[in-house]
């Protein structure tokens, strides 16, 4: 169905001529057209064209010429019209479509209004700003936990625990993120091991400010992370990283073995990773609290007794999985 577009002031003109000629009411043209009254009266004043069509069926109703000013056009010929004008002021906002300045301005014009308008964007989802906390022993414990079990992607911090084992340490290490960070982490089962439980932080400004204080996004084992310089220098700090990361990647275990053909039993601790550097700080802080640990390829030991109970009773662990590790074997032991 076509529109018929009259002059400015001419389609009102129009329709009231055949009311007054035909001695007709806006009814009997509704009905000859197959339209509402509400229809006709719109087309009166001119809020909308005049369909072709009731032109057409009027024309041969009531034999009345039709203006030759008119002209035909197809539905929504509007459409173009205003789409051309929408671009042009679009463009003009934002720059051209699908280019790095056009992106750049749309951005810097979209923060622009949603400050000046914040209450417009009440279910927005904004970026979370972070303070960077204090260089102390709760951030260097938490440091050694992300090292440990933890991942850095690039909008979230997620530190993967076993919920059967480790259920009360995930409430502690939890506990501590709140404390450092000043933010509560959400906790979930795991997807594809459903005793897993991940402590997770999320927010891209978050990772930011791991970075600013050594730590790095990204795999662990191909980037070889490392332990920052700043808890390297302390001894204090160093001593709650090393805690950190035994909790996290370490283990307390009995040594069976033969020495001089005689079967020992003998409690170690050990701690496991990929990353060489990480490697290397464990063994030179143990080594640093007078221990005398052994190093391999992914592995750090420590294989004698009283040097696992010193390290429970001076360095300690938040992993209650752990300690109740260390207590058993204590008892086989008679330690």
């Amino acid at each position: 169905m076509g529109r018929v577009v009259f002059a400015k002031g001419k389609q009102g003109e129009f329709i009231k001529k055949i009311l007054r000629v035909s001695k007709v009411n806006v009814g009997d043209l509704a009905m000859v057209a197959n339209v509402s009254s509400r229809t006709i009266r719109d087309w009166r004043r001119e809020k909308f064209t005049l369909s072709d069509e009731a032109l057409k069926l009027w024309s041969k109703r009531f034999v009345i010429q039709v203006p030759t000013t008119t002209k035909t056009v197809p539905d929504y010929w509007y459409t173009a019209k205003g789409a051309r004008k929408g671009a042009l002021r679009r463009m003009e906002l934002h720059g051209p479509l699908g280019t790095s300045e056009g992106r750049s301005k749309g951005g810097k014009m979209s923060q622009l209004v949603r400050k000046l308008h914040p209450e417009k964007y009440a279910n927005c989802i904004l970026r979370k700003e972070f303070v960077i906390p204090k260089l102390s022993k709760d951030l260097a414990e938490a440091v050694g936990i992300i090292l440990g079990d933890g991942g850095i992607s690039n909008y979230q911090v997620k530190v993967t625990l076993n919920s059967d084992l480790e259920g009360d340490y995930a409430e502690y290490v939890s506990g501590l993120f709140n404390r450092v960070f000043g933010e509560t982490p959400r906790k979930h089962q795991g997807h594809t091991n459903k005793k897993d439980v991940n402590i997770c932080v999320s927010g891209a400004n978050f990772v930011k400010l791991l970075e600013s204080i050594g730590l790095r996004r990204g795999n662990k084992v191909k980037h070889q992370v490392r332990v920052p310089g700043w808890i390297v220098d302390d001894q204090r700090l160093s001593v709650a990283c090393l805690r950190g990361l035994m909790d996290t990647d370490g283990c307390v275990f009995l040594h069976n073995h033969v020495t001089h053909g005689v079967r020992c039993l003998n409690m170690g601790m050990c701690f496991s990773s990929h990353s060489e550097p990480l490697l290397e700080f464990v063994h030179s802080t143990l080594a640093r609290c007078q221990y005398t640990p052994k190093f391999n390829r992914t592995n750090v030991y420590l294989y004698r007794g009283g040097e696992v109970n010193s390290y429970f009773a001076k360095i300690g662990s938040h992993n209650s999985h752990h300690l109740a590790r260390w207590r058993e074997y204590c008892k086989k032991k008679s330690f």
